[in-house]
């Protein structure tokens, strides 16, 4: 498995760009109410005319600017939350590496600790991909049997077999 190092320091550079997106929000906001809303008169050189706000073009833009933004934000308020769930549970000198190489760009080795990072943040990737993008769950109709209450310890067996050997094991 090839580890994404730009995956991993983007889950640590989330706070920052969660702070950059409302920074953003307030910033279009600003923009919005900063601009002219009244008719003016304008020219050219070949005649003068008047030009209008427009009221619905421009207030649904700044709306769905904002919902894009918001969600974008919920989205990674989503994530940065289980990713610090799963550093807190990482033991100091793991977690302090991680931090080191993927926040401050110090560098170092520890492939066994990259590796568990990289397959959490996945797991969390699919999560969020569940809750937020609208992702079904990938499951093989073909491998889900039937049961009666007879056949249940059997077929249990038979579906645990199964999966450890699509798990290699």
């Amino acid at each position: 498995m090839v580890i994404d190092e730009n995956l991993i320091a983007y889950y640590f550079s989330l706070n920052y760009r969660i702070t950059k997106a409302k920074y953003r929000i307030t910033r279009m906001r600003h923009e919005f109410y900063q601009q002219t809303m009244s008719s003016y008169c304008s020219a050219d050189a070949d005649s003068v005319y008047i030009q209008a706000f427009q009221v619905e073009k421009k207030v649904t833009s700044l709306v769905d600017a904002e919902a894009m933004a918001e969600a974008s934000i919920e989205l990674m308020r989503y994530k940065q939350k289980h990713f610090l769930r799963y550093l807190k549970q990482l033991p100091s000198a793991d977690r302090r590496f991680l931090k080191r190489k993927y926040k401050w760009h110090e560098g170092g080795i520890n492939e066994r600790t990259e590796r568990e990072c990289f397959e959490e943040i996945q797991e969390i990737e699919e999560a969020a991909g569940y809750n937020f993008m609208g992702y079904e769950p990938h499951i093989q109709v073909d491998e889900i049997e039937e049961l009666s209450s007879e056949t249940y310890a059997e077929s249990t067996e038979n579906c645990f077999e199964k999966m450890m050997a699509k798990l290699g094991v």
